[in-house]
């Protein structure tokens, strides 16, 4: 799938009161599965406009990010660029890497996963270049949320990035990873009123352990 139209708008996205708060609560959850460690090398794959790869850079890792979208990796570079962050980007498949075995500790993909067209291909490419003891760490947008209840809707009447997109539950990943570490973030209802964000910030902690299979953001980490 073709996300170079929405270069602007998925960077903007962030920018908002809801946006900030999604993306918090998303990477504390990830980091926190993934453990990232200064010096390891990591593999983003679906990597965007490098949200997650520019933390990770800062960090201290040394980083890779591949995407299928030009504009996608365009915008990456021009914005990893400005902060003078050395990140490796490619324009390429996740389902053929051209990486050798066994040469990631950490292997990443955040809410990409669910519009690979070969799913499968991708899971053992992700293994193949993974070290032994190394992470994969990979995130998806949760089947069994009330945000993806709203985008099946909204894409029933009319054409959106989530027409074609293949939502995962945690016992769909789980068949294609094995056992592995898990969560869910993202609590807060979609178009939720900006006031309202800090009653959501409060209560988001108690609400990963209470309605675990339940937020919008599922992820999952294989340990090799």
């Amino acid at each position: 799938m073709d996300f170079d139209h929405i270069v602007d708008k998925y960077d903007t996205w962030f920018t908002t009161p809801l946006g900030h708060h999604v993306d918090r609560w998303e990477k504390e959850i990830t980091w926190r599965l993934a453990k990232p460690r200064p010096g390891e090398k990591v593999l983003d794959i679906g990597t965007g406009t490098a949200n997650y790869l520019m933390e990770l850079a800062r960090m201290g890792l040394d980083c890779t990010g591949l995407d299928v979208g030009q504009n996608m990796v365009l915008r990456a570079k021009e914005k990893s660029g400005k902060e003078k962050l050395k990140l490796k980007l490619v324009l390429a498949s996740a389902e053929a890497l051209s990486f050798p075995e066994r040469h990631f500790d950490l292997v990443i993909s955040v809410t990409a996963f669910e519009f690979f067209p070969h799913p499968r291909r991708a899971v053992r490419e992700m293994i193949r270049v993974c070290k032994p003891g190394g992470r994969i760490v990979v995130s998806v947008l949760n089947k069994w949320s009330p945000w993806t209840l709203r985008r099946r809707i909204i894409s029933r009447f009319k054409e959106t990035i989530f027409t074609r997109c293949r939502f995962y539950s945690y016992p769909e990943m789980r068949h294609f990873f094995g056992p592995v570490e898990w969560g869910t973030a993202i609590f807060a209802p979609p178009s939720l009123p900006a006031p309202l964000i800090p009653l959501f910030d409060g209560t988001e902690t108690m609400l990963q352990k209470l309605a675990k299979p339940f937020g919008a953001y599922l992820v999952v980490c294989k340990r090799l």
